[in-house]
């Protein structure tokens, strides 16, 4: 049994998807996309899904992804658990070999190109599509330091500098 039938979800003919204006919505759970699962606090909750295929104007197969969700992430400051909402729109289109791939120039378009195929792992794009969406370093909105550092003036000026001494002896003619 493959990884989308054991969380419920069928491949995706991507090409048939496509030009057939094709609508598929669901939910997927956390705990059922191992990468995602890992990079979370707990892997409790699930991802909504929608998509939806079509032909762009340059008859390319297309399709249009929507994720949301609420995530359980590790505050980088406090340790705790914050609640992430994950809510992110992306359009695909598709071509039919790497090689294909590999002839698309570098740009700056809001679409993004994969190599479709009769299987396309749909659950396979949206645990990638949801871990390029998570924040950097996740932190509660009004999350302080557990530590504050709070910096003295006083005992900067009473430091000495590292190369004070050196000056000193180059100065009084003790190195050269």
């Amino acid at each position: 049994m493959g990884r989308l039938a054991a969380i419920g979800m069928d491949s995706l003919d991507v090409f048939v998807f496509s030009r057939a204006a094709g609508r598929r919505d669901g939910e997927v759970p956390v705990a059922a996309l191992p990468r995602l699962a890992a990079s979370v606090m707990r892997p409790d909750g699930a991802v909504r899904y929608e998509c939806e295929g079509g032909v762009d104007g340059q008859g390319r197969p297309t399709l249009r992804l929507r994720l949301r969700g609420t995530l359980r992430l590790r505050c980088d400051r406090c340790g705790e658990e914050v609640a992430w909402q994950l809510d992110c729109e992306r359009t695909f289109f598709f071509v039919h070999s790497e090689a294909d791939l590999a002839d698309i120039p570098v740009d700056d378009a809001p679409e993004e190109p994969l190599v479709g195929s009769a299987h396309f792992d749909l659950a396979a794009l949206i645990e990638d599509e949801a871990i390029l969406q998570l924040p950097i370093s996740p932190r509660h909105p009004d999350c302080a330091a557990p530590f504050p550092v709070e910096r003295e003036v006083a005992d900067e000026e009473e430091r000495p500098h590292p190369f004070a001494e050196l000056a000193r002896l180059r100065k009084d003619g003790g190195v050269r």
